[in-house]
């Protein structure tokens, strides 16, 4: 006897299409043999009365013999008809431990493949077996449309259980098949559930061009310990909100099932796992994206890189079909009022964290400042020997005139003979790389990685180069993002934007100047601007270019052609820098 549909034929397919992504769709499947291994959870436990596996393999090395199978050794299907036939009418909508509302789930297969085969046994009868096929339901009628009755099959491997199989895929759609991308999704969408004991999620491939090797992923909860932090831990049970009405009137909410709130706010290492809502043991949506909850403080609290955890509403709250939101209710408003008082107690702990990151990040800044400078300087000096060269006619000749004349200001040999090494201190040229203030502020060596390559033996040359016990001191021209309070100019008793000393730049950030040239993001974190690269490259110039004529003992003539060298100066400099404007601090160290 056949079994007929009780929903419009084309109204299937249609809603399938919602699911763009082919991970998405077995994800259903895994989540329906969660579903159905409930009746083997002990809640007390946190774990199943006995060993529940799950294993999603692909075979097949294309999409024309393709085949996903997702396994389970759960209760089964009891009811066949009801599965096939009453979409929209599910069973477990009813049922506060399992995740099903609405029955769609299993026809999610026509957004990637043709064919489904579902087999299934509980303990008490055989296994059943029974196809679908996408085209079955290209029909106009529901009375066009039905399923054969289910056939009897003997030897299935579990007592019970089900095994669902997936062929026919679109070849567009199998290429997208990413087994380490649904085990990353299983992770975070079922977070909580993998945490219970008896409880594993097998994904492998066999003969299947996606890996060489036949490899084997085991889906593992995550693991907040692995990160220093502090923690926000609450069990809710109660909850109130303000009726509406001519006389507003609070109401108290009284839960049968505490709502479970943990945020972390991580130490030093931003893991990018943004805070989630999770619903009868399943991620809903980030907090930050459910757009009902109106919160001032979604991006620089709940967007956060260095804020993570979990709100577990049990089934306090109903999900919309989209699974992006929660359906209106005096429940939600009781919520989301809570959480938005709570805000402030996490924020205190973020703004601490922001600061420690704003000073790692800075002294990254400091890098790529040292960096450009060091880069210029060499420019610098060779332009440098080129106009001197062009005003002085000096024959660079062996032999002639120029011989013996230091870098940087004629010839490129040292000393009186080739290979003979002159003490003479070039300047600007080969200067450190240069670090920020973390662990090397004020004694740079030179670097030799990436575009800013330089020579490992170099003269700094800001200061006079020392031997102690046979070896050359370390030295570089270092830039420092100080954020001590700036020093004050004894002449005009005014705050200074800058100071120098020694070999140390030191740029204020506390100063009033360089605070109006930030931007801060939403999420409360400082922005490079356009008018913050000006700034940082006419403080930098107006130091380097006063020691570097010290240096050189000269006494530039006051004219015009000063001040032009001094302005190209700096927009070289800010040329350098032109890749940093409108970034956040943190995309630095990315």
């Amino acid at each position: 006897m056949s079994i007929p549909l009780h929903i419009s034929p084309r109204l299937i397919p249609n809603i399938a299409s919602l699911y763009t992504e082919v991970n998405r769709i077995f994800m259903e499947y895994i989540d329906n043999a969660i579903d159905s291994a409930e009746s083997f959870y002990d809640e007390k436990q946190n774990a199943y009365s006995k060993s529940i596996e799950i294993a999603l393999t692909i075979h097949g090395d294309n999409y024309r013999n393709g085949k996903v199978i997702i396994s389970d050794n759960c209760s089964g299907i009891t009811n066949f008809t009801k599965v096939v036939q009453s979409i929209g009418n599910s069973d477990k909508k009813a049922d506060f431990t399992t995740n099903g509302q609405f029955g769609y789930g299993i026809y999610s297969f026509m957004a990637a493949c043709s064919k489904l085969e579902i087999t299934s046994k509980t303990e008490k009868n055989d296994a059943l077996y029974i196809p679908i096929e996408k085209e079955q339901f290209n029909a106009d009628k529901q009375d066009d449309v039905s399923f054969p009755s289910p056939k009897v099959i003997k030897n299935f491997r579990y007592t019970s259980g089900t095994e669902i199989c997936l062929s026919g895929f679109e070849k567009d759609t199998w290429k997208y098949i990413d087994i380490e991308e649904l085990k990353a999704e299983i992770e975070k969408h079922f977070e909580l559930l993998l945490g219970r004991k008896n409880l594993t999620i097998q994904l492998s491939c066999i003969n299947s061009p996606l890996f060489s090797d036949r490899r084997e992923y085991i889906c593992t909860p995550f693991d907040y310990n692995k990160y220093e932090g502090d923690e926000y831990k609450d069990d809710v049970d109660r909850l109130s909100y303000t009726k509406r009405g001519r006389v507003p009137e609070p109401v108290d909410l009284r839960l049968g099932k505490p709502i479970r709130i943990f945020i972390k706010v991580t130490k030093g290492k931003e893991i990018n796992k943004r805070p989630v809502f999770i619903c009868k043991g399943r991620r809903i949506a980030e907090i930050k994206d459910i757009k009902s909850f109106r919160s001032n403080h979604k991006s620089e609290l709940w967007d956060h890189p260095n804020v993570t955890g979990y709100i577990d509403l049990s089934d306090f709250l109903e999900p919309t079909i989209a699974q992006d939101d929660f359906k209106n209710s005096n429940r939600k408003r009781a919520l989301f009022g809570y959480l938005i008082e709570i805000e402030p107690l996490i924020l205190d702990v973020v703004k601490d964290v922001n600061k420690t990151s704003e000073e790692r990040h800075y002294q990254e800044l400091e890098d790529r400042l040292n960096q450009a400078l060091s880069k210029l300087a060499r420019l610098d000096s060779m332009n440098y020997r080129t106009d001197y060269l062009s005003g002085n006619e000096i024959n660079l000749q062996k032999g002639g005139a120029g011989q013996g004349i230091e870098e940087g200001v004629g010839s490129k040999d040292r000393g009186n003979y080739p290979h003979e090494e002159s003490s003479v201190e070039r300047i600007g040229e080969n200067e450190g790389e240069g670090k920020g203030a973390g662990g090397n502020s004020g004694n740079i060596p030179s670097g030799n990685e990436g575009e800013y390559a330089l020579n490992k033996e170099t003269d700094n040359p800001f200061e006079d180069s020392e031997f102690k016990g046979g070896e050359k001191k370390k030295s570089g021209f270092n830039i420092r993002i100080d954020d001590r309070e700036p020093d004050i100019d004894s002449a005009t008793n005014e705050p200074m934007r800058s100071n120098i000393y020694g070999s140390e730049i030191r740029i204020f950030k506390q100063h009033s100047d360089f605070q109006k040239r930030i931007d801060i993001s939403r999420r409360g974190e400082p922005r490079i601007t356009q008018r913050l690269i000006t700034y940082l490259a006419g403080e930098i110039t107006v130091h380097y270019k006063d020691k570097f004529h010290t240096k050189k003992g000269t006494q530039p003539e006051y004219n015009k052609s000063l001040f032009s060298d001094l302005v190209d100066f700096v927009y070289q400099f800010e040329s350098m820098l032109q890749d940093l404007a409108g970034k956040n601090l943190s995309d630095l160290s990315n």
